[in-house]
């Protein structure tokens, strides 16, 4: 079998390496203790995923077809402290492990500080799941930091994932990923088949299992009104965001053309200065302009579900709101397909990723348009649809 690594070519001769001898080890040691196991009829299923949120809660909308398939079913998680927002008052998940792998720790800390706490939390992960036998575990992970290193220490019958990092020796079944423009649910769908339970990206139902703050107790917070659009302008990585400048022409034109109000939303400090940039120039307008300031998990949808519609990069708000709103993507430098959202409401994709320029989902109300710069025409796009919620 010829490997498909997902690295840099200056990486691809250690991965190789490095699996000569996982393979042989894995041959002769590790696959032979586990020939005999037998599955439960009510199994005891780790879900792995060492991503981010966006990609934590899309893995959390297969967690029902699990239960679907076996009732009795546990499911536990396996994840970075960063998702357990996600995971951890999912009614559908016994418990989280935590593990902060270096390759996906987004901490503003030095690397020397996250490969200490990648061993720390491995060793402490590892201590918890030895307690416990797994009939099957799910990697989702195909770049970046995956978990099967992990598996000689721990009891899985039968473990799926992702070979294009390495370590593939130790899965029951490794894959690798496809030659075309995929969605990452393509890639879960695939690992459930593995266990029986059938999902696709066209039948998937997004769901937020997670309690909310009531509209009133919101409204003591905040100014929530049907005209508010919720706008999002943070993502994880600062190339993906678009500039102050972006952000005050379309300000201007959603202040002239429409009667919306223009709520900024955000974790960092750029979503308060630029709405401190916008109060200062549309000085005349500036009671339209509001702030959410920082919210967390329980007040996001509450705000979203009132708001007319949702404008967001590409980065967590993105999936989150469109189950609640329609909701606008502006996707600059990011993975196009791959991260497309799944909504339940209309869901508009505006993107510069040239390989998916011709791409879509197959769901209703979903619509991608490539643009190749975020200038006059992206504003253009996004005031044209605004009009048809406003």
């Amino acid at each position: 079998m010829r490997r498909k690594y997902c690295a840099p070519r200056r990486e691809l001769y250690f991965l190789w390496l490095k699996d000569i001898f996982i393979d042989l080890y894995a041959r002769l040691f590790y696959k032979p203790k586990h020939k005999d196991d037998v599955v439960s009829p009510d199994p005891k299923i780790l879900i792995i995923t060492f991503g981010h949120l966006g990609d934590g809660l899309i893995f959390s909308y297969a967690f029902p077809k699990i239960k679907e398939k076996y009732p009795n079913a546990v499911i536990d998680v396996l994840t970075g402290e960063a998702c357990n927002a996600v995971f951890a008052k999912n009614p559908l998940v016994r418990r989280v492990i935590n593990l902060n792998h270096f390759m996906t720790n987004r901490k503003p800390i030095s690397l020397w500080a996250k490969l200490r706490n990648h061993y720390q939390t491995s060793r402490s992960a590892i201590a918890e799941l030895k307690r416990e036998t797994y009939d099957y575990s799910l990697d989702i992970r195909y770049s970046g930091g995956v978990s099967h290193y992990i598996l000689p220490f721990i009891n899985v019958k039968k473990a799926f994932g992702f070979g294009s990092r390495g370590y593939g020796g130790y899965l029951e079944k490794e894959f690798f990923l496809p030659d075309y423009e995929f969605h990452n649910y393509e890639m879960i769908s695939l690992l459930m088949e593995q266990i029986g339970v059938k999902t696709t990206l066209e039948d998937v139902k997004p769901v937020l299992p997670y309690p909310q703050t009531s509209l009133s107790d919101l409204n003591k917070k905040l100014n929530v009104s049907a005209k508010n659009i919720v706008i999002f302008p943070e993502a994880g990585e600062s190339i993906k965001m678009l500039s102050v400048e972006f952000w005050e022409k379309l300000t201007r034109r959603i202040l002239n053309e429409t009667d919306a109000n223009v709520m900024f939303c955000g974790e960092k400090n750029f979503a308060s200065d630029v709405c401190t940039h916008l109060k200062s120039v549309f000085m005349e307008q500036s009671e339209r302009i509001l702030t959410a300031g920082k919210l967390n998990l329980s007040e996001l949808p509450t705000l979203t579900e009132a708001s007319r519609v949702a404008i967001t990069m590409d980065s967590f708000p993105a999936h989150l709101c469109s189950i609640f709103t329609p909701t606008i993507m502006l996707s600059q430098h990011a993975g196009g397909r791959q991260f497309f959202p799944i909504g339940n409401k209309e869901v508009l994709v505006i993107h510069d990723k040239e390989t998916s320029r011709n791409e879509t989902l197959k769901r209703l109300g979903f619509r991608a348009v490539y643009e190749p710069k975020f200038d006059e025409n992206v504003i253009d796009l996004v005031i044209d649809s605004l009009k048809k919620y406003t």
